[in-house]
């Protein structure tokens, strides 16, 4: 049994199970919590350990939060430490988003239903954009910033350049705009392979389940800033490479994950779950999750002597407005399945004026915009 500094496995996994399932509104809602629960109430780190973690999370790849989750396990309880809290944050949601995915795909046309996802869809749109806007103020602080979400939102919402070749593109501009000279000209190359070579590699020879797994690994291996970098990292595969789902249904799982407890990356369940049951739910939440524990496990002392390095550091500020840049171009795209009449935009400005302006909890907003959802279905309001 572990002091109050030292919490020992069990103490590790109390905690991050118990935030698993109170865990809403997004990353940045769950590193709060944290930070407020190991550094001021629980004493398990100080703010400055804490703000280092936090640092080395912002800087690898993988959901933020989770990886958060992790690399505290990893600080207080080594690589055992570090398994547990994981399993701790993330198990509790894909079973919730296990049995939601079931009840989704068996009860999904019924009216009150469909009125659920009709008003909540809208209010999402509206948590994204704002997630976005905020990962924006610490990510685009000059014009070459700037620059780079431009320009990877016009991309991923004009072209159907797969979206992971488009943020590696922008890990690249940033190597270019703020790397040492010396090495611009090697990096340079790196710009002028064909982006086809990319593109052609073909997944489709492989069965569905290593497909689903290869997949959310590469979404995994390429989250940036936040959880929700999954919805355009997966959305072009999912519903136009291979055609697993509609867009409206894409939406309403990444709804779920994101009105639910815990990591929105969860929402690789629901995907899963449609291609291929409960069996395909677990092996895409393997290949989303299993990023971040191999990363912190095994390479973050790595990452740690690295903290400082400028060509990293370079691929990090071209990466993370990259990330801004095609979040706010998918929420265009999913505002086109959500606001679809005035209704629904009636609900997405009254859910903008309440977050925004009144910082109203996620949770609440989200449950009076089910009801008014369903209100307005039932009775042609």
């Amino acid at each position: 049994m572990g002091s109050e500094k030292d919490p020992g496995l069990a103490g590790l996994f109390r905690y991050f199970f118990k935030l698993a399932w109170i865990g809403f509104g997004g990353p940045l809602a769950h590193i709060s919590m944290m930070q407020q629960e190991t550094v001021e109430k629980r004493k398990w780190l100080s703010k400055e350990e804490f703000t280092e973690i936090l640092g080395m999370t912002n800087m690898l790849p993988g959901p933020n939060s989770t990886e958060l989750a992790i690399h505290i396990g990893y600080v207080k309880g080594g690589r055992k430490g570090a398994v547990v809290s994981g399993l701790a944050f993330t198990l509790p949601g894909f079973f919730i988003m296990l049995v939601l995915s079931w009840l989704y795909f068996q009860l999904g046309s019924i009216p009150s239903v469909s009125g659920i996802f009709y008003g909540i869809n809208p209010a999402v749109i509206v948590i994204i954009a704002i997630t976005a806007v905020r990962l924006g103020r610490s990510s685009v602080r000059n014009v070459k910033s700037l620059a780079i979400v431009v320009a990877v939102f016009f991309t991923v919402l004009l072209t159907d350049l797969n979206e992971a070749i488009v943020l590696l593109s922008a890990g690249i501009a940033g190597l270019l705009l703020y790397a040492p000279k010396k090495m611009k000209r090697a990096l340079s190359v790196l710009v002028l392979v064909p982006s086809s070579t990319l593109a052609s590699i073909s997944l489709g020879v492989i069965p569905t389940w290593l497909q689903l797994f290869t997949v959310f690994l590469k979404a995994g291996a390429l989250l940036f800033g936040s959880g929700l970098v999954i919805v355009p990292l997966i959305a072009s595969d999912v519903v136009g490479g291979f055609g697993w789902m509609s867009y409206k249904q894409f939406f309403d799982g990444v709804t779920l994950g994101q009105v639910t407890p815990g990591p929105v990356v969860k929402t690789a369940a629901f995907v899963g779950y449609s291609v291929g049951g409960v069996l395909g739910a677990g092996v895409a939440t393997l290949g989303v999750f299993l990023p971040p524990f191999v990363i912190v496990t095994l390479l973050a002392p790595v990452f740690r002597r690295m903290k400082s390095n400028e060509v990293l550091q370079g691929f990090l500020k071209g990466v993370r407005p990259g990330a801004v840049g095609a979040i706010l171009a998918v929420a265009v795209s999913l505002g086109e399945t959500a606001l679809i009449d005035v209704w629904t935009i009636a609900i997405a400005a009254v859910s903008l004026i309440a977050l925004a302006k009144f910082k109203a909890s996620i949770p609440l907003v989200v449950m009076a915009c089910g009801v008014a959802g369903v209100a307005i279905t039932l009775f042609h309001v």
